[in-house]
């Protein structure tokens, strides 16, 4: 077969396998079995090979046909012509993508970013951490592959300037921690390590946008871990999909057991001894689980937080008026091709929010990488552990 039409093969596979990956992404966004996802996967991406063995098979008949004066798309199937199309349109939305993901940067209400790389393997020499971090779990194997980042965590503190913060709570400082997924192929060991390193940073509050588990019998690693976590303003939690499909009541009492507070549905006002004013924080977990929380009307001039699972939730979050909210569940993609960026990104906006600080007003939406992930495996996208610090305007 020529070179040019083993060129085009290439990319039009490229594309088809983008097109893919946008339709799975929708398809996971709503509450699924887990058989059902699993058969959504599976179906998605056995029809990559699929599709490039069709179309080679055309391909491989034109190329038969070289000689003839009838230009090379008369020559194809009506059906390889359709297949043929959606490899196009899967292209052009790749270069869409790739676009919008090189010429992404953080809002202009950043006024500083600091961040170190923590890899926990060097705290256990002589490739120890193979057997201290790595545990004997399915997809310990995934753990070990050469090159995977999971045991690299990114480490920052970041500074925004957000419009309603009252002058009262200027410098509050809040640590996310998402998307832990106990499982066993990464041990305990580890996620004790990031919570030291989470006490270390000494925020006022501790969040937790879900997905603890992927094992309910590692529900005994909470006191462990979130267990020793404290904060002046108080630990609080909601839970997510893959919590969802385990026995989220048992999760819930663990985690109050331990000292956290249950956002779900609900809408706290906090106050700080030394603020003379309060502030709102809400939990979100739909749509698996429950409803929007119901907030004060907007004429309420409090600022509002909102602790959600899904980035999904930030058109309600902007509907209602939310000064700041906090996601996970995305994990930046997990792997992130050089270039291109992430391409599986479980969320109706696709890879638009993958990870990364969004100004969509009057809401600042930070999405995590999370911790882990059900497959331990990261490229290019780091776990992260993140503490933001909120300044008003008036003091910067």
């Amino acid at each position: 077969m020529s070179w040019w039409l083993w060129g085009a093969l290439f990319l039009l596979t490229m594309g088809f396998a983008k097109a893919a990956s946008v339709v799975l992404n929708r398809l996971l966004v709503r509450p699924q079995s887990k058989l059902a996802i699993g058969l959504t996967e599976l179906t998605q991406f056995s029809l990559i090979p699929l599709y490039t063995f069709c179309l080679f098979r055309d391909f491989t008949r034109i190329d038969s046909q070289q000689q003839s004066t009838v230009p090379f798309w008369e020559l194809m199937t009506p059906f390889g012509m359709i297949l043929a199309s959606l490899g196009v349109i899967g292209f052009l939305l790749l270069i869409y993508s790739t676009i919008a993901y090189q010429s992404y940067c953080p809002p202009r209400c950043q006024i500083s970013d600091e961040s170190q790389i923590i890899d926990f393997r060097q705290k256990d020499p002589d490739n120890s951490w193979q057997t201290s971090l790595v545990g004997p779990r399915p997809m310990r194997r995934v753990a070990l592959l050469p090159g995977n980042e999971q045991f690299m965590v990114e480490v920052s503190t970041k500074t925004y300037t957000l419009p309603r913060l009252p002058k009262e709570w200027d410098g509050l400082s809040i640590v996310q921690l998402a998307d832990t997924h106990f499982r066993g192929a990464v041990t305990r060991k580890y996620f004790e390590q990031v919570c030291e390193q989470a006490q270390a940073l000494k925020p006022d509050l501790f969040i937790f946008t879900g997905d603890l588990l992927d094992d309910q019998s590692l529900l005994d690693w909470l006191p462990e871990t979130f267990g020793r976590l404290k904060a002046p303003l108080g630990q609080y939690f909601i839970l997510g999909n893959h919590d969802w499909h385990l026995d989220p009541a048992a999760i819930r009492e663990e985690f109050e057991r331990n000292g956290w507070i249950d956002l779900a549905e609900r809408s706290i006002p906090i106050a700080s001894p030394d603020a003379g004013s309060a502030i709102f924080l809400a939990g979100d977990e739909s749509p698996w689980m429950g409803t929007h929380p119901t907030l004060p009307p907007e004429s309420n001039p409090l600022f509002r937080i909102l602790v959600s699972h899904t980035p999904d939730n930030i058109t309600w979050a902007r509907e209602q008026g939310i000064d700041l909210m906090f996601a996970g569940h995305t994990h930046g993609g997990q792997i992130r091709l050089p270039i291109i960026g992430p391409v599986y990104s479980p969320s109706r906006f696709g890879c638009r929010f993958a990870s990364g600080v969004f100004w969509l007003e009057p809401t600042l939406m930070y999405v995590s990488r999370g911790l882990s992930g059900r497959e331990p495996i990261r490229y290019q996208c780091v776990p992260e552990l993140i503490k933001l610090v909120l300044r008003t305007q008036d003091t910067v």
